[in-house]
């Protein structure tokens, strides 16, 4: 599980070959290869950069906390390449590269993989990193009293062990050609220094920690002790502003150099003042979901879900709900189009109420029928104008849609764990990976979507995907992983979106990952 709605429900404003250098790397992620940037922005300056200077970045999201391991909203991932480092990361042209670790390797079976420690690294209070604070670090995700939403991608790691002080051996409890990918997530701390964690914690990125208020504000300051290239800025300081609104025209007003989480509705403004860039990922990693019970009625017939996905306007839910900020889904599909393994023979659902009414009339949903779209209250208002637009399609051919919003905290108990039926209902849900299908297609696995949805064939294909260091094999086994979904239609994607960011004109190095995640380790002034 991802920062999916019920669990960052604040974190929303609206809302290749493995590179080892000095070392080799084995195995491939199809999902993070390709040339295309991770970010695209406009009005910036080609201006080179000068050094120095505070960058102050607004948010309408707190920071409450400052532990990668238990971070509670999107907004605490903003931190983790400033602050923490994993074994592996991912760049700016989604390649998987290399972190903490120089290189890594996997057995012929694809189930132990092992890790070459970059030498000379050293926490921000003066220990040494060594693999026995990798160990200690993964244990800790896998501990079960530790409340991580990364649990997932750990849960694999049967044992972690430390071969010499630099050398980290993992082994799975199956095959994984894309392990690097699952782990990019995985920051290591110092497990030992756990008492100044929320206050000045041990840190091993290019910032540590001037001072920190929870819930309010946050100042960083370059790291003396960073491995990699040294920061050209002399601080970042995060600032919360009251609220969306507030942040924007703090922006405007020059009281802000950059601002995490745009409201969608406000990006096209932005993107309009000469003194100003808007910032984007190319590749969008973030997705609707709304989800069904596909084992009861009447949505545990497939003719009623394709029935539904064909009475999705897609492209006027895109424009009014979410500003245009994002793509379309006429296939039902979690990755975007753009994405180098968006593939398959993929039936095209683009709106079509003639047939949406023959397939619903052959499911058994008669006219008169009535479908409740359980939504929240005081949140998500991009899901209300969804519901609405989906309501008005609904009546033309005969079907009521009731719109019901619930307060959020209430989500739990109804829908998690998945499992619980919920016949009769559309539940609107979103979904924030990076753009690796590996990731995007976590979702759907058996027992993971609260739409019931258990497939062997899908799971299948999963398996043999993340398996199989041949990329032909990977891309092969998403194409049919894609195909299920789109003819089995466990879920609704009616729009990718994206989380955008913005800042002033005169602010290099900012881009956006898949996940809406801004990255400022390599920012700078040019004026």
């Amino acid at each position: 599980m991802k920062s999916r709605a019920v669990i960052a429900a604040a974190a929303v404003a609206m809302v290749g070959a493995l590179a080892a250098c000095g070392g080799q790397a084995t195995s491939a992620s199809s999902g993070t290869s390709g040339n295309q940037p991770s970010g695209t922005a406009g009005n910036q300056t080609s201006a080179p950069a000068k050094a120095g200077g505070v960058l102050t970045v607004g948010s309408a999201t707190a920071i409450d906390i400052l532990n990668p391991v238990t971070k509670s909203t999107a907004m605490d991932q903003n931190l983790f390449s400033l602050m923490w480092d994993g074994l592996v990361t991912q760049d700016q042209s989604n390649k998987i590269v290399p972190d903490l670790a120089t290189s890594w390797s996997a057995s012929s079976d694809q189930k132990t993989w092992t890790f070459k420690l970059r030498p000379g690294v050293k926490f921000s209070n003066g220990k040494s990193l060594t693999s026995a604070d990798v160990v200690s670090t993964i244990k800790y995700y896998q501990n079960p009293n530790t409340a991580t939403q990364l649990k997932n991608n750990v849960a694999p790691i049967t044992s972690v062990t430390a071969s010499g002080p630099d050398t980290v051996v993992f082994t799975l409890s199956a095959p994984d050609a894309l392990f690097p990918q699952s782990i990019v997530q995985v920051k290591i701390i110092d497990t030992g220094a756990m008492s100044t964690m929320e206050s000045d914690p041990a840190v091993t990125g290019p910032f540590k920690v001037k001072s920190f208020a929870a819930n309010n504000h946050l100042d960083l300051v370059p790291n003396p002790d960073y491995f990699g290239t040294k920061p050209k800025l002399s601080g970042i300081n995060f600032a919360l502003a009251a609220d969306s609104s507030s942040a924007v025209t703090a922006l405007q007003a020059g009281s802000l150099d950059a601002l995490w989480s745009v409201p969608l509705s406000q990006v096209a403004a932005l993107g309009a003042n000469p003194n100003l860039q808007v910032i984007k990922p190319a590749v969008i990693g973030q997705y609707v979901s709304w989800e069904v019970d596909t084992t009861a009625p009447p949505f545990n017939n497939v003719k009623a879900r394709e029935a539904l996905a064909y009475a999705i306007d897609q492209k006027s839910i895109l424009k009014a709900a979410y500003s245009g900020q994002g793509t379309v889904s006429t296939t039902n599909d979690p990755l975007a189009d753009n994405n180098p393994d968006y593939g398959g023979n993929l039936t095209n659902y683009s709106y079509n109420l003639t047939k949406a009414k023959q397939l619903f009339a052959e499911a058994g949903v008669k006219p008169g029928a009535t479908i409740t779209w359980w939504g929240v209250s005081n949140q998500y208002p991009e899901w209300n104008v969804s519901g609405e637009i989906l309501q008005a399609s609904l009546k033309q051919i005969g079907i009521n849609l009731k719109i019901q919003n619930t307060d959020i905290s209430t989500w739990p108990t109804k829908f998690y764990p998945a499992g619980k039926s919920f016949p009769n209902m559309i539940v609107p849900n979103f979904q924030s990976y990076t753009s690796s299908p590996q990731d995007e297609f976590q979702f759907v696995l058996k027992g993971r979507c609260e739409c019931n949805w258990n497939n062997a064939a899908f799971d299948s294909a999963y398996a043999t995907a993340i398996s199989s260091p041949d990329p032909a094999k990977q891309k092969a086994a998403w194409d049919q992983a894609q195909e299920l979904v789109n003819q089995q239609a466990p879920i609704f994607v009616p729009v990718q979106f994206a989380t955008v960011s913005a800042a002033k004109s005169d602010v290099g190095g900012i881009w956006v990952d898949s996940t809406g995640t801004i990255h400022l380790e390599n920012a700078y002034f040019t004026g």
